[in-house]
């Protein structure tokens, strides 16, 4: 399978969500996942980009970038968001709130979901701070190659 890069670039709300999720299903299923993965991999982009929407955008203005790599090995999404400009005391995902989202990850807790569920679903899930001052969420899920069997 050729190597593919694919850039999106949407308006941060969450009506532009739902597209985006089933184009990227839709790739998915193209790529050979099974289905209930499809599922996984569905829903974790939508609580990446929920975030990205809700936590990581300050104006009217702002968008959300989505970059999807495909390669022989695995599916790689990365969510950008612009966040709140440069100034890093606005920034959702400072040092402090990433260790307190870690450390209060929970599937009974009140916030926080969507970061669980993105990091119990992806083989991959890292989260850092952009140079705009947002947040980048990047989670890859692996190809299953089956086992072969000699006869």
């Amino acid at each position: 399978m050729p190597k593919a890069d694919i850039e999106l670039k949407i308006p941060s709300a969450v009506f532009y969500i739902e597209p985006v999720r089933a184009f990227v299903g839709n790739l998915a299923r193209s790529l050979g996942f099974p289905r209930k993965r499809v599922a996984d991999i569905q829903l974790v982009l939508d609580e990446v980009c929920s975030n990205a929407v809700h936590h990581g955008s300050d104006n009217a203005t702002a968008s959300v970038k989505l970059r999807i790599g495909v390669d022989d090995h695995a599916l790689e999404i990365l969510v950008r968001d612009t966040g709140t400009g440069n100034d890093p005391q606005k920034n959702w995902l400072t040092r402090e709130r990433l260790l307190e989202i870690e450390a209060n990850r929970s599937p009974s807790g009140e916030r926080g979901h969507g970061i669980f569920i993105a990091k119990s679903l992806s083989d991959t899930h890292e989260m850092q701070s952009n140079d705009t001052g947002g947040t980048d969420v990047r989670v890859v899920f692996y190809f299953l190659k089956p086992n072969k069997v000699k006869v």
